[in-house]
């Protein structure tokens, strides 16, 4: 929706008014204001950082920042699980990196019994507010998840991304991290 001074742009992710990013573009892109963002099949939004502005009504406002990156080649392995709507774990040979050292909600409990999480930002008088960051919480033996359930980060670790998971929401499909606290 608007190109900031560094050439990045502010920008809706799913066409959504909730969720908004910040665009770091790469040396062949060009954002221009209310420009429509498709990624093509080979592309994916990395996660790299966070962007701190101040909205017009002086509001601070601080949102992830990605990079689109070209020539993504999801991988095919055998340890990609499917089911018929196209969704699927795939699991890395080993883990990646620390997505977060916060404490998830529960926002939704699968049938595998692994849990879709939001990472909680802040805790205000009791009242729990989530950042944007979305991730699956694999089920171990004997954790049964739960909507709405905190599941914190222990002491010294923190979610490490060990996956990808790859779901249909909306008609659209979105790719998650898989995290294991390590």
């Amino acid at each position: 929706f608007q190109v900031v001074s560094s050439g990045c742009a502010l920008a809706h992710a799913d066409e959504s008014f909730g969720t908004i990013v910040l665009i770091i573009p790469n040396e062949n892109q060009q954002f221009y204001d209310d420009q429509k963002i498709v990624l093509k099949s080979d592309q994916c939004a990395q996660h790299v950082g966070t962007y701190r502005y101040s909205t017009k009504m002086d509001i601070e406002k601080t949102v992830p920042a990605v990079r689109i990156i070209d020539g993504v080649e999801l991988p095919k392995s055998n340890k990609t699980v499917s089911t018929k709507n196209n969704s699927g774990k795939t699991l890395f040979d080993k883990p990646g990196d620390c997505v977060s050292r916060k404490n998830f909600e529960v926002q939704e409990v699968l049938e595998s019994g692994d849990a879709i999480a939001l990472e909680i930002r802040e805790t205000i008088g009791g009242h729990i507010f989530t950042s944007d960051l979305e991730v699956l919480i694999l089920a171990q033996d004997g954790s049964n998840f739960y909507n709405n359930q905190i599941v914190k980060a222990p002491k010294g670790k923190c979610a490490r991304q060990v996956g990808n998971y790859k779901y249909q929401k909306y008609g659209n499909t979105k790719v998650i991290p898989i995290v294991a606290f390590k």
